[in-house]
C-alpha cells in the first residue's frame, strides 16, 4: 500500500515539473529535440538505404555492360578474323581473276572453288574441293588450273567435291597434238603423263603441246594438258611411247575451275 502510494507521489510530481518546465518552455525544447533527433535518424537512414539501392543498380549495370562489351569484343575478334580470311581469298583470287577471266571470255561456265584437302597417301591423286552439286558440279565435269586440265569430278556430295587428278593412272582423256592434229589416249602416270595410244604420227617432237580432243562429254576442245618430255622411237607394229609433263604442278594449287558448260 506504501509502495502504491510513493508511485502516485511520483506520478503527481513528475506532472507538476512537466507543467512547470511547459510553462518555462524548456520541455517544449526537449520534446522538439527529440523529433528531430528521430526525424533526422530516420531521414538519414532512408537516404543510405536509396544510396545502397543506388549502389547496387550502378553495379548491376556496371556488370550487365561489361558483359555487353566482352560480348561486344569477341564480336569484333570474329568479324576481324572473318575479315582477315576474306583478304586472304581476295589476295588468293587475284592471281586467278586473270585465268578465269579467260575461261569466262571463251564461253566457258565455270564455278570457282578452292583446294580444302589432300590425302595425304594420293596427294598429287585426288583433291577435295569445297564446291558440290548444291553448285551445279556433277560426276564428270573437267577441272582446270589456268587454261590446264588438272582433273576431273569422280565424287560430289551437297557442299564438296573429289577430283581425281591427271597423276592418277585411272585417268584417261583424248588428246590432240596442237602443232601436227595427231590424235591419241592419255593416261596418268603418278609423277608423268603417257600418250598411251596414237591413232597418227604426222612430225611429233618434243616439246609440242597437248590439248583436248573435244570427243568427250564435259570436256571442251581445245584445253591444254601438258607438253611431250619425251619421245622415245616406235617399234614394229607398235606405237609410240611419249612421255608428256603438264604445265601446271598440282600438288600445291590452292584453287581450281569446274567447268559446267561450254
Amino acid at each position: 500500500m506504501k509502495k502504491d502510494k510513493n508511485i502516485w507521489r511520483l506520478f503527481l510530481f513528475l506532472v507538476f515539473l512537466s507543467i512547470i518546465l511547459w510553462g518555462a518552455g524548456y520541455l517544449e525544447n526537449l520534446a522538439f529535440w527529440v523529433q528531430y533527433s528521430f526525424n533526422h535518424f530516420f531521414t538519414s537512414l532512408e537516404d543510405f538505404w536509396k544510396d545502397f539501392k543506388s549502389y547496387i543498380t550502378v553495379t548491376e549495370n556496371l556488370q550487365k555492360e561489361i558483359s555487353d562489351l566482352q560480348k561486344e569484343v569477341l564480336n569484333l575478334y570474329k568479324e576481324n578474323q572473318n575479315l582477315k580470311l576474306i583478304l586472304e581469298n581476295i589476295k588468293k583470287r587475284e592471281d586467278y581473276l586473270p585465268w578465269l577471266k579467260d575461261l569466262v571470255d571463251r564461253r566457258i561456265e565455270i564455278v570457282y572453288a578452292d583446294v580444302v584437302g589432300r590425302d595425304p597417301v594420293k596427294w598429287n591423286l585426288e583433291l577435295k574441293i569445297n564446291k558440290g552439286y548444291a553448285d551445279g558440279i556433277r560426276v564428270g565435269m573437267v577441272v582446270l588450273y589456268k587454261d590446264q586440265v588438272v582433273g576431273r569430278i569422280i565424287k560430289t556430295e551437297k557442299y564438296y567435291s573429289v577430283v581425281r587428278t591427271i597423276y592418277d593412272p585411272n585417268f584417261i582423256i583424248g588428246v590432240t597434238v596442237l602443232e601436227t592434229k595427231d590424235q591419241g589416249i592419255l593416261r596418268g602416270g603418278y609423277d608423268h603423263l603417257e600418250m598411251s595410244y596414237l591413232f597418227s604420227d604426222h612430225g611429233i617432237e618434243k616439246g609440242n603441246t597437248l590439248i583436248t580432243s573435244g570427243t568427250e562429254d564435259n570436256i571442251p576442245y581445245g584445253l591444254k594438258v601438258g607438253y611431250i618430255a619425251d619421245l622415245r622411237e616406235k617399234a614394229i607394229l607398235s606405237f609410240s611411247s611419249i612421255r608428256i609433263l603438264p604445265f601446271e604442278d598440282v600438288s600445291n594449287i590452292k584453287g581450281v575451275a569446274v567447268c559446267l558448260r561450254f
